[in-house]
């Protein structure tokens, strides 16, 4: 009776909403909702800005605070940064096909020419790698002007370039890795964005608390108070 007694409380302790095991549950099933919400808001290829910062928002969100409703916080991003967030997409979209296309025609040109326009992209590549990775995430926590906040992520990606380092590293060995061992691509399938933007969205909270000084005692409150 004993035992049986010790294996149900067991049982209910494992289950129970703070148990260790219900908040891996409560996890996966946040990064899967986050994955498959990026993959929807993003099929018009247009909103891939908008459902990029709205992922990050809900990332970050969660990390900082604990909040578990993440659906609710994506669409909320999502609508309040659509203009903005569509509109730096459109400019990353334009550079970055311009720089391919600048890469390409100066990898057919054997000349002078060629070789100039090849190192004028070296020269940009650092900077507008760094701006890919910084920039809607700095959308999803700072409310500024478009070009500001382009501004503001350069900056910070510069300043903080350690932190650039290893998101790079993160990035790249997730790219790697998904293409020399397939059980990781089956896994980027299934809840790939919501991983990726968790993973990341660490650093940039450890980042962005630098430019909110109150921002942790704030949430550490907020913390408390949700798993009262």
């Amino acid at each position: 009776i004993i035992i049986t007694i010790q294996r149900g409380v067991f049982s209910m302790n494992l289950f129970s909403y703070d148990s260790l095991f219900s908040r891996f549950l409560y996890f996966v099933a946040d990064i899967v909702t986050l994955h498959i919400l990026w993959l929807i808001y993003s099929i018009p290829i247009v909103t891939i800005g908008a459902s990029t910062t709205a992922l990050y928002y809900s990332c970050m969100k969660r990390i900082r605070t604990g909040e578990g409703y993440v659906s609710k916080n994506f669409r909320r991003s999502f609508r309040e940064n659509f203009r903005q967030s569509t509109i730096i997409w459109m400019i990353l979209l334009i550079t970055v096909t311009v720089f391919i296309c600048d890469l390409r025609i100066g990898m057919a040109l054997d000349s002078t020419a060629g070789t100039f326009m090849l190192v004028s992209c070296s020269v940009f590549l650092i900077p507008l790698l760094l701006l890919c990775i910084y920039i809607f995430p700095v959308q999803a926590k700072f409310e500024n002007p478009v070009f500001e906040n382009i501004k503001n992520a350069l900056i910070m990606s510069i300043r903080h370039f350690p932190c650039s380092l290893l998101l790079i590293a993160i990035y790249g060995t997730i790219i790697i890795l998904s293409f020399s061992f397939p059980p990781l691509a089956g896994l980027l399938l299934c809840c790939g964005a919501g991983l990726i933007g968790y993973i990341t969205s660490n650093i940039f909270v450890y980042i962005f608390r630098k430019y909110v000084p109150d921002e942790l005692e704030n949430d550490l409150e907020a913390s408390g108070e949700h798993f009262e």
